[in-house]
């Protein structure tokens, strides 16, 4: 099993591994865009709700395989232990919320997979190629992932606004050094 690294200029101690580290700003930049995309262009005209669509459900599913090699990357890949000064609660929160991640990160793009699959569509990946439907056409089953969907996704966005407000209370008020370990830089 690998250690993480240990940076000597960190109040921190040890580290995530640079790609624990690159995995979560990708993965967490992608889904705060993917969030915008189905967002922010819900009332523009229908083209141009079609095409960031077109990009939502591409990164969504770019969003599902960074998610499985993160997760095989973490099964092989200790985390580093938090600085002894996060409180309990505390520590029992992050285990919640990061469960509550990874199974959103899972969710999320596969009810959006089935969704269209019922819907009889494949997913256009970039250009590039088409992910089939893995299901049949169904659209009672597509409403009702249509609805699971919006729901994962108005859950991921409260998540992850816990999650920057919790990392800039460690970093601006507790100044705990924690954040340091996830630091690309």
């Amino acid at each position: 099993m690998a250690t993480v690294a240990f940076d000597a200029g960190s109040t921190a101690g040890p580290r995530y591994t640079k790609v624990a580290i690159w995995l979560h700003w990708l993965i967490g930049l992608s889904v705060i865009a993917n969030i915008g995309l189905a967002m922010l262009t819900e009332g523009m005209g229908r083209d141009t709700h079609m095409a960031a669509m077109g990009v939502h459900k591409a990164l969504g599913m770019t969003i599902l395989a960074l998610t499985v090699l993160r997760i095989l990357w973490r099964l092989g890949h200790k985390a580093p232990p938090l600085p002894a000064s996060i409180a309990a609660w505390q520590r029992a929160a992050s285990k919640i919320v990061h469960f509550l991640f990874y199974a959103l990160l899972i969710l999320l793009p596969l009810s959006g997979w089935v969704w269209m699959s019922a819907a009889g569509r494949g997913i256009d990946y970039f250009g590039l190629f088409t992910i089939p439907a893995i299901t049949g056409s169904d659209k009672a089953l597509a409403d009702v992932m249509h609805e699971r969907h919006e729901l994962l996704g108005l859950t991921m966005l409260a998540l992850v606004a816990i999650h920057i407000l919790a990392a800039l209370k460690h970093w601006l008020v507790d100044k705990s050094g924690v954040n340091a370990r996830m630091n690309p830089f």
